[in-house]
């Protein structure tokens, strides 16, 4: 439902201004009836019933005169007594609710205690992970990333001590500065730690398992712990690369200082996401602890700086209503890809732009949500928003923005902020009147679809530039101001300035010297998150991808070659590649030309496969074809790769062109197990199946059971299933994991069945699975 709102001169706005957005249940703010001070709580997990044993008593103060009642956020929790000021109360469960009423007259104006002893049970948090695998090689986890089922909670801001009791075997992990451990005569230890600024109680972590830690400081002297598998010792250095790094970069970028006494981080198997950053204490999937070879297949970096940044932006300052989420992953998302920026350059900082502007658009064809919108969906609140950070920082130029955002930061301090106090946050220490841009960006939907063409006189060239978006309620022309390069006969450019204002626009961009142009480039650096149809001829394009300044202009000319033939072409894209070894450069052109067989490409084959960047030789291995025996000669070395997917990505390669030299292929990597998931390992075992080796399924068949982390056992599943392999064992393997609380592994795991029970014969064994495990099979979609 579309609502037009009239507002009368609002801050930001010099007069009246109509803004179209939709109606948002989200934005509301909750309904608060006390105010949390602080928390003592005791949990006991219990590995027999997957739940906890806890007290918890709150500190509060009533938010009106007369309280009745207070509900709280409790699924799972079943209380055996509720206490106000030490005397009873009345309490109810309605469904996932902790209703409590019949307050004592007692109650006060401050300080009053709520006191709350109960039992919690599946299948909320927290997870309990290995307890059920009998051969007890899955690692024994228990952990939790929010209170949800095992604390009863308001989404409010407290502080906390919490002490965890377990097993003196395992250690124990949670929020802020580690009180004590002490050992009980019962063989458990009990863990006090304890937050001592007021944080979100929503962020709040628990972590059980077999661990080790290191200590380390930054350069303003926070401490560090960094917790580790002891039987991955080598993969510690790998994993946390650049830590440190990244606090002096954020300290230094936002001019606050890191607002917590200490930070901690630990790795936990099935992990449901890459990391939540709890406050003072971030968990994330195991499967990102790597050593040095899987480091091009997905180092911890970004998702590291990411969790590090929401320290400040979702901790420090939490948002508040729930659209505006954008608040806190927006801005983590932001400023992680400025520090691999400063790490990796500014080649690596443009190939994750794109990355961005693709996910905003995979966004874009599903609806067209603002961006300030409780239903945006993940790829506007990180990405786009990213990107919509980007073209703020352009127009307010690099300190005025840093201004503004340190400025936000102090202002909100351990509080919470709204879209509209971060806008005017911004006015306050620039006098900006932005409104039309956070109008565009952030409370409407939908971007900008630019058409342009341009006529070359002598002395000037006319550029026509028209924004062909459909027009809805919600969208209209967009205002942009952007850069466009002229590239001449002799290798100069001019460089010229435009804004964008409505639907038409047409600008004379000036040719001193009179030169004939070679080609034009519109927002070059690829600074606006657009669409863009610029039809352009050959020549103009080759032009431009060979001499233009900026790597990204030759990229985006280069992208636009896809429709020309080999032949055209080459010349131009060899050129290109030569210019610079640039990855974003060569992974485009490789792929233009992975079927050309003329001898320059051959050559640039040949060298991008031995090159020294890992991304480089990626790309040629995806796309070098192979047409004859010899040609296995080039792509034989990186069996050995120091890159865990270029190894398995030239073992399935090399076996399906000559599957008889599988045997040869095979016994080279005999040894190698790969990275997440055991990526070489499987395809390994797959192709062993394929050649003959048949009681090489066993292996798979045990991969894919409940003594695996969840990405080798979805690995396992493929794999299998790709051989057209079910037994009564696998069928029963493959319902455990689709009934397994982890998303990302009861969908592969669903698919799979649905594909299996196609037919007959497997769709019984199917059945029986479901029925040894007293589950009801779901209907099939049709």
């Amino acid at each position: 439902m579309l609502i037009l709102l009239l507002i009368y001169g609002p801050v930001l706005m010099a007069q009246q201004k109509i803004v179209s957005q939709y109606e948002d249940p989200g934005s509301a703010y909750e309904n608060r009836v006390i105010d949390l001070l602080h928390l003592e709580a005791s949990v006991e997990p219990d590995t027999i019933t997957g739940g906890v044993a806890g007290l918890a008593v709150y500190t509060f103060n009533p938010l009106r005169p007369y309280t009745d009642t207070i509900t709280m956020y409790a699924p799972g929790i079943h209380p055996e007594y509720v206490k106000i000021n030490n005397k009873n109360a009345r309490f109810t469960l309605s469904g996932q609710t902790l209703i409590i009423t019949g307050f004592p007259a007692s109650i006060s104006a401050n300080n009053n205690l709520l006191e709350i002893k109960y039992k919690s049970s599946g299948p909320y948090e927290p997870y309990f992970v290995g307890w059920d695998d009998p051969t007890r090689r899955m690692r024994r986890q228990i952990w939790a990333h929010r209170p949800s089922g095992w604390i009863p909670f308001i989404n409010d801001r407290l502080t906390v001590d919490l002490t965890i009791t377990f097993s003196s075997k395992y250690l124990v992990y949670s929020n802020g500065e580690r009180i004590s451990v002490t050992q009980n005569q019962d063989g458990t230890s009990s863990w006090h730690y304890r937050m001592a600024h007021p944080h979100p109680f929503f962020s709040t972590a628990l972590v059980i398992g077999k661990y080790a830690w290191k200590e380390m400081k930054t350069t303003s002297g926070i401490p560090l712990e960094y917790w580790y598998y002891p039987d991955m010792e080598d993969h510690f250095e790998p994993t946390y690369r650049y830590s440190t790094e990244m606090f002096d970069f954020l300290e230094k970028e936002l001019d606050v200082s890191y607002p917590w006494e200490l930070y901690r981080q630990a790795p936990v198997a099935d992990y449901l996401y890459g990391a939540m950053e709890t406050t003072t204490a971030t968990i994330f999937g195991d499967y990102m602890a790597i050593d040095e070879r899987g480091w091009w297949g997905r180092n911890y970096v970004n998702v590291n700086v990411h969790e590090l940044t929401h320290q400040w932006f979702g901790n420090y300052i939490a948002h508040q209503p729930g659209s505006d989420v954008w608040l806190t992953e927006s801005l983590a998302t932001y400023y992680a890809k400025l520090f691999e920026k400063s790490i990796f350059g500014n080649d690596y900082y443009e190939k994750e732009r794109l990355s961005e502007q693709k996910k905003a658009f995979t966004q874009a064809e599903q609806d067209d949500y603002p961006l300030a919108h409780s239903r945006a969906g993940s790829f506007r609140w990180y990405q786009k928003g990213s990107l919509v950070l980007d073209m703020l920082r352009d127009e307010m130029g690099d300190s005025l923005f840093r201004k503004a955002m340190t400025h936000y930061l102090k202002k909100f301090a351990f509080a919470e902020a709204s879209s509209h106090d971060f806008i005017k946050a911004f006015y306050e220490v620039t006098g900006l009147p932005l409104d039309w841009f956070f109008d565009q960006w952030l409370f409407r939907g939908g971007e900008p679809h630019f058409e342009v063409s341009f006529t070359a006189r002598p002395d000037y060239t006319e550029l026509t530039v028209r924004q062909i978006q459909p027009a809805t309620p919600t969208t209209g022309p967009f205002r942009a101001t952007t850069t466009v390069v002229a590239g001449y006969t002799d290798g100069s450019t001019s460089s010229h300035r435009i804004t964008l204002s409505g639907k038409d626009s047409t600008f004379r961009l000036a040719n001193k010297k009179r030169l004939p142009v070679s080609y034009v480039i519109f927002d070059s650096g690829n600074r606006l998150l657009k669409k863009l149809t610029f039809n352009r001829a050959f020549d103009q394009l080759a032009a431009a991808a060979t001499g233009a300044t900026l790597t990204i202009d030759r990229y985006e000319a280069l992208t636009a070659m896809r429709s020309f033939t080999p032949a055209v072409k080459r010349k131009a894209l060899l050129a290109a590649a030569s210019k610079s070894e640039n990855e974003l450069i060569y992974t485009e052109v490789l792929s233009q030309l992975g079927l050309d067989k003329d001898p320059g490409s051959s050559s640039l084959f040949t060298g991008a496969l031995r090159h020294p960047d890992a991304l480089i030789r990626r790309a040629a291995i995806e796309n070098y074809t192979l047409t004859n025996p010899g040609d296995t000669a080039h792509i034989f070395h990186l069996l050995s790769d120091p890159d865990y997917i270029n190894t398995e990505l030239a073992l399935r390669k090399l076996c399906a062109f000559m599957p008889e030299k599988a045997g040869f292929w095979l016994a080279t990597t005999a040894g190698e197990t790969g990275w997440r998931g055991r990526n070489i390992r499987m395809a390994w075992l797959e192709i062993a199946v394929r050649s003959g080796e048949s009681n090489r399924i066993d292996e798979l068949k045990d991969f894919a059971s409940p003594s695996f982390d969840f990405e080798t056992r979805i690995n396992a599943i493929k794999a299998l299933q790709n051989l057209g392999f079910l037994d009564p064992s696998h069928a029963v393997n493959l319902v455990k994991a689709y009934h397994h609380w982890n998303p990302k592994l009861s969908r592969p795991a669903w698919d799979a069945i649905s594909i299996y029970a196609a037919t007959e014969k497997n769709r019984v064994l199917i059945e029986k699975a479901f029925d040894q495990e007293g589950l009801t099979l779901p209907q099939f979609k049709n």
